[in-house]
């Protein structure tokens, strides 16, 4: 064992002894993936209105119920709202071009109508509440909410989606409760929260942002694994065995069994801890973007539970040394250099396919998904982050995965010997 951790701490030394080794290894593809999730939204923006600032959402005539609202709930705050009165709107509007030109470059408006400019619109919802609890069977409401955006456009039709089902249908369901009187009594009561305990706040803010990084995180931690994986495999064994490093290490008292062990337990150190950073990053960069854009790939609010958090940790080693072992066993039975760089980028394909089919689906993981390695341990992320995994999914998937490198590395490492 002594002789395996003499072979790690010199695998460790070499890494360190170079700073920009060290900086592309723990820090430049996290950086780089982090960069790359954040600046999709805004190339996004950017294409379909020809800017990359987000607009806020204009609001004209909002009633003292909408205010309200947007104050003490959650799911509205995450906009940026600009509020004007309907002689601001009008004087907008007069230029048509200009009107136009503005929706074209990513303006959203939420204009409230009462029906008649001399009624207030929340007067108008109060009154048709009155008349229905007074049995008023024809009574009928004039308040109606319009939003306006530029239907060519892709991404604004998804921002005014996005607003219609996470403030406006809330908002509207609220108002029996605000404005209803006699009639909330007979009709339903919303449950009400404490807006002021925090704890609401953020699991308000993660059932959101949980299921957005159960699409995208997994795919993004298996690619930067395997990447980081097949450029150190190639640098501790195809290299070295291609300059001749190789044959001396192996002519030295240490076992050739005992220095591939120092260089893979190296190489699960050097991958896991750079994971565990990329994942932080990520974190970092769900909680700073508060603009909860409808693009955005890590909405805000990502949020694990100690157990979660451990789940997560304990699956990123275990899958490390699985891709460590396909990786050595890859270059192992080859020889030209050429032809271990190709097959070692090969699967980089696959994790790539999985990543977008990942981010695209819309149901869980059926329970056949659990006993493909490797896209077992996506599923089992994906499954941490959404809070839905099973004592057992976590017991297989550890067992088979760690079981499944340790025979590819027992076989490769006979192959070798008897070689």
């Amino acid at each position: 064992m002594n002789k395996i951790i003499t072979v790690f701490n010199w695998e460790i030394k070499k890494l360190f002894s170079s700073w920009r080794r060290t900086v592309a290894l723990f820090l430049l593809p996290a950086i780089l993936l982090m960069a790359a999730l954040n600046v999709f939204p805004l190339l996004v923006n950017y294409m379909a209105t020809g800017s990359l600032n987000k607009k806020p959402v204009t609001v004209v005539g909002a009633p003292e119920s909408f205010r309200t609202y947007v104050d003490e709930t959650v799911d509205a705050r995450v906009y940026v709202y600009d509020f004007k009165t309907y002689k601001e709107f009008a004087d907008i509007m007069r230029d048509k071009d200009s009107y136009h030109k503005q929706l074209r470059k990513g303006m959203l408006v939420c204009y409230f109508y009462s029906g008649d400019p001399l009624v207030d619109f929340d007067d108008e919802v109060r009154n048709y509440y009155k008349e229905i609890s007074a049995d008023n069977t024809k009574a009928e409401s004039r308040a109606v909410i319009y939003v306006a955006y530029d239907e060519n456009s892709l991404t604004m039709e998804a921002r005014a989606e996005q607003l219609k089902q996470g403030v406006l249908n809330d908002y509207q369901a609220s108002l029996i409760d605000k404005l209803g009187g006699d009639y909330s009594v007979v009709g339903s009561s919303l449950f009400e929260t404490d807006s002021f305990n925090p704890v609401t706040d953020f699991l308000g803010y993660r059932a959101t942002a949980n299921t957005a990084a159960s699409r995208v995180v997994p795919g993004v931690l298996m690619i930067m694994m395997y990447y980081c994986v097949y450029s150190l495999v190639s640098d501790m064994f195809a290299s070295e065995r291609d300059r001749g490093f190789m044959a001396k290490l192996i002519m030295t008292p240490v076992s050739r069994r005992k220095i591939y062990w120092g260089k893979i337990l190296a190489i699960n150190v050097i991958v896991s801890c750079s994971t565990v950073i990329t994942m932080l990053l990520l974190f970092f960069s769900s909680w700073v973007n508060r603009s909860n854009d409808a693009m955005s790939l890590l909405p805000f609010g990502m949020l694990l539970t100690p157990s979660e958090l451990l789940t997560i940790l304990g699956t990123i080693p275990i899958t490390v040394l699985l891709m460590t072992a396909i990786c050595i066993s890859t270059t192992f039975q080859l020889r030209r250099m050429q032809d271990i760089t190709v097959n070692l980028q090969l699967p980089l394909i696959y994790f790539l396919g999985d990543f977008f089919i990942q981010m695209f689906r819309g149901t869980r993981p059926v329970t056949m998904e659990y006993f493909i390695p490797l896209h077992n341990s996506l599923a089992l992320i994906a499954e941490t982050f959404n809070a839905q995994n099973k004592a057992w999914h976590v017991l297989l998937i550890y067992l088979m995965n760690l079981g499944i490198a340790l025979w590819v590395l027992s076989v490769t490492f006979r192959k070798e010997e008897n070689k």
